[in-house]
């Protein structure tokens, strides 16, 4: 719901009744994509209501009706503090015969939080952070109570967020609340996601399911615009929007209000993870831990310090602070997490002023440069590697201010030279392996004239001389020895034949 003054736009009473003249709808409170809200009189029981009733055209389609009939189902099961109440509903016949739904609800004496917010922007830039903590703290309450009877918000933003004179906060707005049980299915057609894009989970976006820590991430998108002033992600298309929460990562507070103390840099940082796993699993832990940092004066500075040129009202895209209460419904992101973002065609005209940006997102009719194509699955496109200036190559800096010329054609933009590609390196060829080499066969060196004779050989002649020249003196020796010791016998032999003569004759 676009919220617009607890007082009412109209002025005085309507005139009209719903509830078979039971409620007198008076001021109108604000009015959606799908339904308007009135204060109303209760004649019955004499106190003021809020109705909210469905438009005309929506209530000719029967999906629609059957979700305004779960929103009141929904709440009415919800009994606590920081949620708004139902009393009643039912369905009314207008002149044409269309059923219109209407829902009775507590009516809140006070603003949205998004029209707080721009009170808080328009005195201090942002809103204190202990202020900011304590109203996160007050809206996680409520949502826990929610998921204990297994509903999911999926729309968490401040214009679903109220605040009582006496700042109470009141979560209103359970249209597109789903049950977390299985086997309930979504209202919405096929193919398509529901919900407001500034604060849109990741798994929303994919058209996953979702699951109470969805909420968790809104949560930490509505926080870091509480203390900020902006929201985590800007875009000037929905689907650009859906892109950015599931691909980009979100800036730190800090950097944008640097009275914010690094303990909340860590929640924020905690709260809005791409993987559901690692933010806080439940509303209760997030929620003291809120607290806890709002009650231990861990919040540091409490007037926000605004870094550059503050906080936007109005963005390129119509964005505006706080939300919209429109719900925007486009087509469900396709593919994994390398899929390229949504181009924005450039515009007829020219922009012959520069105006205020966000660093690295281009402006309104500002042509982008087409990112390289990427396979599904690949990673985003990280950090381009540093490339060393050419001699004599003036440094990048801006370019001076040229006024465009009256009646004169606007040149085209020229197109951004792209790096050239570093050649594919070649893979070394395999060496083959060595041929064997056949022996050679043995031939003796020839001595030539100069050659010096071999003196290996020379000395094994000498030896071999001089054994057999031992052996052959040994065997004269031997001989000469044999021989003298045969004459020695045959000496011997012929004296004994002599003597036995002479001695016979001598008998």
């Amino acid at each position: 719901m676009t919220e617009q003054g607890a007082t009412g736009q109209d002025g005085g009473g309507t005139g009209q009744t719903v509830g078979h003249g039971r409620y007198l709808l008076r001021d109108l409170l604000g009015q959606g994509g799908m339904a308007t809200v009135h204060l109303a009189d209760d004649t019955v029981l004499d106190r003021p209501v809020a109705v909210k009733s469905m438009l005309g055209d929506m209530s000719r389609e029967p999906s629609f009706r059957e979700r305004f009939r779960r929103e009141a189902q929904a709440v009415a099961r919800l009994n606590h503090t920081n949620i708004v109440a139902v009393y009643d509903s039912g369905e009314d016949v207008d002149g044409d015969g269309v059923h219109v739904p209407f829902i009775v609800m507590e009516y809140v004496e006070g603003g949205s939080l998004s029209s707080v917010l721009r009170e808080d922007i328009a005195a201090h830039g942002a809103m204190p952070t202990d202020k900011a903590l304590k109203i996160t703290a007050d809206v996680l309450a409520a949502l826990s109570a929610s998921h204990e009877q297994g509903l999911v918000h999926r729309d968490i933003k401040p214009a679903n967020v109220m605040l009582t004179r006496r700042g109470v906060v009141k979560v209103m707005d359970f249209g597109i609340a789903r049950a977390m049980q299985s086997g309930v299915t979504s209202m919405t057609q096929t193919g398509m996601v529901v919900g407001t894009p500034q604060y849109l989970s990741p798994e929303q976006a994919l058209g996953k399911s979702v699951d109470a820590r969805s909420d968790l991430y809104s949560v930490g998108c509505l926080l870091f615009e509480l203390l900020t002033g902006r929201l985590p992600f800007e875009s000037d298309s929905a689907l650009g929007m859906a892109y950015q929460h599931v691909q980009e990562t979100p800036p730190a507070p800090s950097t944008l209000n640097a009275a914010v103390p690094p303990a909340v840099d860590a929640l924020v940082a905690r709260a809005l993870r791409k993987d559901p796993a690692h933010r806080f699993q439940t509303a209760d832990e997030m929620r003291e831990e809120c607290e806890r940092l709002a009650g231990t004066g861990g919040t540091g500075a409490n007037t926000p310090l605004i870094i550059g040129g503050g906080p936007r009202v109005e963005g390129g895209g119509g964005w505006r602070v706080g939300g919209s209460g429109a719900n925007a419904v486009f087509p469900q992101a396709q593919g994994q997490l390398g899929t390229m973002p949504p181009q924005q065609q450039p515009g007829p005209y020219q922009q012959p002023y520069p105006q205020q940006q966000r660093p690295g997102v281009p402006g309104p009719g500002v042509p982008q440069t087409p990112r390289p194509y990427q396979p599904v699955g690949t990673p985003p496109p990280g950090p381009q590697a540093f490339q060393p200036r050419r001699p004599g190559t003036p440094p990048p800096g801006p370019r001076p201010y040229q006024p465009v010329r009256t009646g004169a054609p606007t040149p085209p933009p020229r197109p951004t030279p792209r790096p050239t590609p570093r050649p594919a390196p070649v893979p070394p060829r395999p060496t083959p392996p060595p041929r064997p080499t056949p022996p050679r066969p043995y031939v003796p060196a020839q001595a030539g004239p100069g050659a010096r004779p071999n003196k290996g050989c020379g000395t094994a002649a000498a030896i071999i001389g001089v054994v057999v020249g031992l052996v052959v003196l040994g065997i004269l020796i031997l001989v000469l020895v044999v021989e003298n010791q045969a004459n020695k016998d045959n000496s011997s032999y012929n004296g004994s034949a002599g003597a036995g003569p002479v001695a016979t004759g001598l008998r």
